[in-house]
């Protein structure tokens, strides 16, 4: 199993349009040169996403469009199942969040074939790769399920990793070549990462027994972890979210084929991008530990009080190392990588208004570092797309793990958007396993046009 990978920015319903804007940048940063737009202001969008195999709320539970009820079913942790099988208490599960909000963002021609813009992005992510069942299961139930009391558990398999961050990207694209007929084009984004929460779990070698709330037991036993002071959050304020800074790029190219010399269309574009090339050093408020024991047993861990993360690594480390309350700490500082892919589109025209996409997008690894990876995706989305009104379909196969195949819808009405890649459980077509939705709004003057904004109609 190639494990669980974290994803934002496809959002394939709206960004592969000749009016995404600098939204399309997002998956290929050549996409603004030679726009359709002159300008484009991206006042706000938000996308959220979650894909797993091991929680589950049934569709009976969540009423339609009840995004209401997701997220304070997620708070009030009364919506989710879980599809543990006592059986089989090693099997392996993938779990996924990620989201975004895009904020004041914009690109603007600055002379004939060449664009530059900016964006402004909060960006999370988080992912959980090959956790057994009966650890899931034990931190569902915070431990307090006496159905998985005595008995000796393994987890040797489990890795996290999660983070969040604002950034800041400065966009670039020109037509490199162009002979009437076919064009080249180019484009490249360079990014501030300003780094605002991180964690990360990996080398698992877990064999624990669970007592009841007076004990926990572990046998040559191993762990790393590291985090960022998540006691800031009770103090919210800029210098608290402040853990870290790094610095990313994206890359991309675009061909693109038309019938004739100055046809206002094209026949088919491709594209290619690297995107989230570079990393994030969480250096403030952050730490990383090793644990390890021949054996250890966490005492009456139900009735212990925590002030905060730190009193909680220090107790561990007790625990492990036989009362040595700071030994386990290995660092004040970790890097984690960002979710770099390689992407791939096609577009064809087929006849006016009519278009359809491929696009592929292939996660990669990040081998023993830490860091957050993407899926992999393949994908065809049909549209139908006018200044003022567009419809997409984006059908995709996503590999996480497993393979899940996805059906989705976007609409634009003028400069709203609205849409996902996975909606299904928000209509009550299937049990909620998967989310993916996406709205927002953006201001745009289309290329050779001078008059007022366009579809004031709407």
């Amino acid at each position: 199993m190639t494990g669980l990978h974290a994803w934002a920015q496809q959002d394939l319903g709206a960004w592969n349009s000749n009016y995404a804007g600098i939204g399309g940048s997002l998956l290929n940063p050549s996409s603004i040169a030679g726009s359709k737009l002159e300008w484009d202001i991206h006042l706000l969008s938000a996308q959220v996403d979650f894909a797993n195999t091991f929680l589950y709320a049934p569709k009976s539970a969540v009423p339609f469009f009840g995004i209401r009820r997701i997220i304070k079913g997620s708070i009030g942790e009364n919506l989710f199942l879980t599809r543990y099988d006592p059986m089989n208490p090693d099997k392996r599960y993938q779990v996924v969040f990620s989201g975004e909000v895009l904020g004041p963002s914009f690109f603007m021609k600055i002379k004939k074939k060449h664009e530059i813009g900016l964006t402004a992005a909060l960006r999370a992510v988080g992912n959980i790769r090959n956790i057994t069942g009966n650890a899931g299961q034990n931190a569902f139930d915070y431990l307090l399920s006496g159905n998985l009391w005595n008995t000796d558990y393994r987890e040797r398999s489990a890795r996290i990793n999660g983070m969040g961050w604002m950034e800041w990207g400065l966009h670039y694209a020109t037509v490199l070549y162009g002979d009437g007929t076919d064009e080249l084009k180019a484009g490249i984004t360079l990014k501030y990462e300003q780094g605002m929460f991180a964690v990360y779990v990996k080398n698992t070698n877990l064999n624990y027994r669970i007592q009841d709330t007076t004990g926990i037991f572990f046998t040559n036993s191993s762990v790393d972890y590291g985090r960022t002071d998540f006691d800031d959050f009770r103090r919210p304020s800029f210098h608290h979210f402040d853990h870290g800074h790094g610095f990313g790029a994206d890359l991309g190219f675009t061909f693109v084929h038309r019938q004739s010399p100055g046809a206002d269309g094209y026949l088919y574009r491709i594209g290619l991008a690297l995107l989230d090339i570079g990393a994030i050093r969480y250096d403030r408020n952050s730490a990383a530990y090793h644990l390890a024991a021949a054996s250890a047993d966490f005492s009456n861990w139900h009735a212990s009080q925590f002030s905060g993360n730190t009193q909680l690594d220090q107790t561990l480390s007790a625990v492990f190392y036989g009362g040595d309350s700071s030994r386990s700490l290995t660092g004040n500082s970790f890097r984690m990588a960002l979710p770099t892919t390689i992407s791939l589109q096609a577009d064809w025209a087929i006849n006016g208004p009519f278009f359809a996409d491929l696009t592929i997008i292939q996660g990669f690894g990040h081998g023993d570092r830490n860091g957050v990876v993407r899926p992999d995706v393949y994908s065809i989305t049909p549209r139908y797309e006018t200044k003022c009104w567009e419809v997409s379909l984006p059908l995709s196969l996503m590999y996480y793990g497993h393979w899940q195949t996805r059906a989705g819808i976007a609409v634009r009405a003028g400069y709203f958007f609205i849409g996902g890649d996975a909606p299904g459980a928000l209509f009550k077509l299937n049990d909620l396993r998967q989310v993916d939705f996406y709205a927002g709004i953006h201001y745009f003057i289309p290329a050779k046009s001078k008059q007022a904004p366009i579809c004031t109609h709407l």
